[in-house]
C-alpha cells in the first residue's frame, strides 16, 4: 500500500522522490499465540529444527515462521533520477491493491487473480510477457495453493513457463516489512540475472505443478517481475517490475 501511494504521488501530484520503508515489526506474545489459534505459523513439527521449519510448497508445511526484516527503497520520477544521475536497478509500472472482506487468514484465489489481472490491466503489459513471479508463499497449507491456482487462472498454459520462488523459504515472514523486503530482494535478482530457490521443499505436494525452482538458484535473464503481497482479511496488492533499459528512453 505505501509503494502504490508513493507510486501515485509521483504519478499525479509532482512529487520527484519517495522514500517508501517497511519498518521491523516487534511481536508480542499475544500476537504469536493469537497466530497461532489462527492456525496460520508452524509452532508443532518443527521446533527442534527451526531452520527447516518455513517451507512453502513441500507437502509438510504447517504455517509461516514469523520473523524479523526491515526494507527501504527509494522511488522517483525517470527525469529527476536521470538529472541526478542515479543508479538505477529496476522500473515500477504499477500497483494494485483491493481487498474482499476473505475472513481471517483464509486466502482468496478469485480475490488474487482479481488483483494480477487489475496490475496487468492498468500497466497495459500481456499476461505471457512476465517471466518471474516472487511469490507471497507464506508456507501455509491453503496459502501456496491458492496462490498458485491464482496464478494459473491469471495466466492460463503462460503460467507452465514462469519462474516463481519463495523468499520466505529463507527469510521466514516478516510480516508488514515483508512486501519491501521482498521486492528489494526481487529487484536484485532481476539485476544479477539468478534466481534464489524455494529451500526446504523435501516433499513436493502433489498439487504444486509449476516451476517454483525447488532447492535449487536458477540463472534466468527476467524482464519483468510480478511481486505477490497477500494479507489477512483478503487484502491483495500486486507490483510489477520491469529490468531497466537505457537504450529504451
Amino acid at each position: 500500500m505505501a509503494l502504490r501511494n508513493a507510486f501515485d504521488e509521483i504519478r499525479h501530484h509532482d512529487c520527484e522522490m519517495m522514500m517508501v520503508v517497511g519498518p521491523v515489526l516487534q511481536f508480542s506474545a499475544m500476537g504469536v499465540q493469537s497466530m497461532a489459534l489462527m492456525g496460520a505459523i508452524s509452532f508443532t513439527r518443527f521446533n527442534d529444527r527451526p531452520a527447516e521449519a518455513s517451507r512453502p510448497f513441500d507437502a509438510d508445511r504447517e504455517g509461516f515462521i514469523p520473523a524479523h526484516g526491515a526494507g527501504a527503497i527509494v522511488l522517483e520520477n525517470l527525469d529527476h533520477a536521470l538529472r541526478r544521475n542515479a543508479r538505477i536497478h529496476a522500473e515500477l509500472l504499477g500497483v494494485a491493491a483491493m481487498a474482499d472482506a476473505c475472513h481471517l487468514p483464509n486466502p482468496s484465489m478469485e480475490g488474487q487473480a482479481r488483483t494480477i489481472l487489475r496490475l496487468l490491466r492498468q500497466t497495459g503489459v500481456p499476461p505471457e510477457k512476465i517471466d518471474f513471479v516472487s511469490g507471497h508463499a507464506t508456507s501455509t497449507p491453503l496459502g501456496d495453493i491458492s496462490e498458485l491456482m491464482a496464478i494459473k487462472k491469471v495466466f492460463g498454459d503462460h503460467a507452465r513457463k514462469l519462474k516463481i520462488n519463495a523468499p520466505k523459504s529463507m527469510l521466514g515472514h516478516t510480516c508488514w516489512s515483508a512486501p519491501l523486503v521482498e521486492t528489494v530482494a526481487s529487484v536484485m535478482q532481476l539485476k544479477h540475472k539468478k534466481l534464489h530457490p524455494s529451500i526446504n521443499i523435501e516433499n513436493l505436494d502433489p498439487d504444486v505443478d509449476l516451476d517454483v525452482c525447488a532447492n535449487r538458484a536458477v540463472d534466468h535473464e527476467a524482464h519483468y517481475i510480478l511481486k505477490n503481497s497477500f494479507g489477512f482479511g483478503g487484502i491483495s496488492c500486486c507490483s510489477l517490475i520491469k529490468r531497466f533499459d537505457e537504450n529504451e528512453l
